[in-house]
């Protein structure tokens, strides 16, 4: 509930000059003229009463009163107005009141019949109020509720209301109080409470209890969260939010924050002792009251306007414990400390990366460690003919437990000239050089294999690669009545030494290659330093678009790759192992609101099949809607490996306030469903119910398929609460 609006409304007992400290809008200056429009004003010198009568018009500034009579009394120094009285605020939002009284000081006033329109339809009312010692609002028998009223019963209670016998606004301690509040639903009382507070809209923080969380699920029983939010001072809080669970030990989660001028620190974890799962050589043990939990922080600083620093540390005691407790479903978890410098066309970067890997057929023995890891990369400015020169330098070492080692010094260089030519066709040129020089231990030639046991070497090796490439594309466009075509024809020759990755260079960071139209045209296919795209080749593609003057547009694209000399670096089935590589396309229509299609491939020419094929849609109206999404991947070079999935969901929207879904995923590689699910959800424009239920068949160590129900129940302004059962 917007706390403030039950006693900030009574802040217009300021009515003509309005000082109120609680209100969100600010206060008219005192030098603001003060507009006064009546039918009638008269002077009672005898009563010392001032009298403005019909049509009553005060305004100040941004706000206007409107009453059928107001009286202001020389002597008792008392402000009246009656009849059909009315307030607009800045804000949108309009008090009415039947009569009103308050002192010329503003300390002390009362007001009969309140009623309250916000801006967001919510309504409150009371039926009195007072200000005492201009310090405390008081209001009797208040009721606030966002619901709209019954258009064909307007007396009939809305769907849920709050009542308070009586609320209070202390506004220098800025909090409001309710004693004995209660909730109605459709008029019938289903929650009391004697006392609850909070702070009013001028305070931005203020340490207290946040909404409950209740959930649950197989591996935990029934789940109970109430943080709770400490605030330390102006620049930093602190929130405790322990989980209670009934198959599970308590498990305190705290977060601390804070803000400085030069930077902020967010510091968060949890932990417990609980027995734990674990699987070994085909059976599972229980290991008792082990220790688990984790960490998740990070920290910024800016030195000066050049330089910054920071540091994530993400770490935890094991690979369930975060998915257990539904902390975070992260496959893997990085930590880092990092500086980085920008000046001008210059950027440095010095950084230090630690890994977890979170799925079960992960040994972080063999993840790893990366420090230093240092990149410095410089632009030129363009000179008279748009060319412009780049230097790029780096260093990276990386260690393991278990495993290989490697050590890499970097330095490139390049001088690029784009240019495009009076007839619209569009040129780049590139000529460079790279060397790296490798110091590497337990590597096996030729292998991937991060913890060779047999015929290792240690060696130092280095190369040196230059490589020059040149890009041609000549888009043609054709209008034609309410849209217009753009066919672009794009050529590119690349040209290096063949022979450029030596079989004891490991591959660390160039790996999960996969050949698509997204990189065809690199100068690199490669995504990291450790491989280069050696030999000469020539890529060549068209891209068809067309485009309306709505908005829809649908594009096209075809591509491949043709290899003239070397490049035998890449492996089979990575598209591009043979001469002629696969052909690689995307196809995107979205000619409307209503349908958005992204097909992307990867077809062999040689056997005549889909290499890959993925497909995302989304089609139809909010009526009844289908986002679905399909992936097959044959035999690809990433680590995943060859996969084929699908997934759907299915959306209605029933009416205005009722809709309908239904979901699910299977991995047809392994012909099993995933998960399954589906649910119903109630909601108009104060109130929100959701019933879900989904079924899953993953497995991971302590992680067993289950079923999970979920109720969501919400009210606006109050927040919402998951009930499993």
């Amino acid at each position: 509930m917007r706390g403030g609006w039950l006693v900030w409304l009574l802040g217009w007992l300021l009515l003509l000059y309005g000082a109120m400290p609680a209100m969100a809008a600010p206060p008219p200056d005192n030098k603001t003229p003060v507009l006064l429009s009546a039918d009638s004003v008269t002077y009672d010198q005898d009563n010392g009463l001032v009298v403005a009568e019909g049509n009553v018009e005060i305004s100040q500034g941004d706000r206007m009163v409107l009453a059928d009579r107001v009286i202001y009394n020389e002597r008792t120094l008392v402000v009246t107005a009656e009849g059909n009285v009315s307030l607009l605020e800045p804000s949108g939002d309009v008090l009415f009141a039947d009569h009103v009284d308050l002192t010329d000081d503003l300390r002390n006033g009362a007001i009969e019949n309140i009623r309250l329109l916000m801006t967001d339809r919510s309504r409150m009312a009371a039926a009195s109020g007072q200000r005492t010692g201009g310090r405390y609002t008081e209001m009797s028998h208040a009721v606030y509720s966002p619901c709209e009223l019954c258009p064909e019963d307007r007396t009939a209670p809305p769907l849920w209301q709050l009542k308070a016998v009586r609320v209070v606004h202390d506004q220098e301690e800025h909090t409001i109080e309710y004693k004995d509040a209660w909730m109605e639903i459709y008029g019938v009382p289903i929650f009391y409470t004697p006392y609850f507070s909070h702070p009013d809209p001028t305070v931005k923080r203020q340490s207290g209890f946040l909404s409950p969380r209740i959930g649950g699920s197989d591996d935990l029983g029934v789940s109970f969260q109430m943080p709770y939010f400490w605030v330390l001072s102006p620049q930093d809080d602190i929130t405790f939010s322990p989980l209670f669970t009934t198959q599970q030990s308590i498990v305190p989660m705290v977060e601390y924050r804070r803000r400085m001028v030069d930077g902020e620190i967010n510091l968060g974890g949890s932990f417990t002792v609980a027995d734990r799962e674990i699987e070994e050589s085909g059976e599972t043990h229980t290991i008792d009251n082990d220790f688990r939990g984790h960490i998740d922080s990070w920290s910024r600083f800016d030195i000066n306007d050049n330089w910054r620093w920071g540091i994530d540390a993400n770490r935890a005691t094991d690979k369930t414990y975060l998915r257990l407790y539904n902390i975070s479903d992260d496959r893997t978890l990085t930590s880092r400390l990092f500086a980085e410098g920008f000046h001008g066309r210059n950027y440095l970067t010095i950084e230090n990366y630690a890994f977890q890997g979170m799925r079960d057929i992960d040994d972080n023995d063999q993840v790893p460690y990366i420090s230093p890891f240092i990149n410095y990369s410089y632009v030129g400015e363009p000179g008279n003919y748009g060319g412009y020169y780049s230097f790029d330098a780096g260093t990276m070492v990386l260690s393991r437990i278990e495993g290989r080692d490697s050590r890499r010094v970097s330095v490139g260089a390049a001088w690029t000239l784009p240019y495009t030519a009076p007839a619209g066709d569009i040129y780049k040129f590139e000529v460079g050089v790279r060397g790296d020089l490798y110091w590497v231990n337990n590597v096996r030639p030729g292998s991937d294999d991060v913890d060779p046991t047999t015929n290792t070497v240690d060696d130092v090796v280095g190369r040196v690669f230059p490589q020059v490439s040149f890009e041609w594309r000549y888009p043609f466009v054709r209008h034609s009545g309410t849209s217009h075509q753009v066919i672009e024809p794009i050529v590119g020759a690349y040209a290096g030494i063949g022979g450029g990755n030596p079989g004891t260079i490991p591959n660390e960071d160039s790996q999960g290659f996969d050949f698509d139209d997204t990189n065809l045209f690199n100068p690199n296919r490669f995504s990291g330093y450790d491989r280069v795209d050696s030999g000469q080749r020539i890529d060549y593609g068209l891209r068809w678009s067309i485009y309306g003057d709505g908005g829809g547009f649908s594009s096209i694209f075809l591509g491949q790759s043709y290899r003239i000399g070397g490049g035998h670096e890449f492996g089979l089935d990575s598209g591009i192992e043979d001469d002629f590589s696969d052909v690689v396309g995307r196809l995107q229509v979205s000619p409307n609101k209503y349908l958005d299609l992204l097909y992307r491939f990867r077809f062999d020419t040689d056997e005549m099949d889909l290499e890959r094929n993925e497909v995302g849609l989304r089609v139809g109206p909010p009526a009844l809607n289908l986002t679905a999404s399909y992936a097959r991947l044959h035999n690809n070079e990433s680590d995943l490996g060859s996969r084929e999935e699908i997934y759907g969901r299915l959306a209605s929207q029933v009416t205005d306030y009722w809709s309908l879904f239904a979901s699910t995923r299977a991995d047809l590689e392994e012909n099993e469903i995933l998960s399954i699910g589906g649910g119903a959800n109630y909601r108009d424009e104060c109130f929100d119910i959701g019933l879900s239920v989904t079924q899953t068949h993953f497995k991971d160590d302590e992680i067993d398929p289950g079923t999970r129900f979920m109720l969501t129940v919400g009210f606006k302004n109050l927040g919402a609460v998951e009930l499993p059962f």
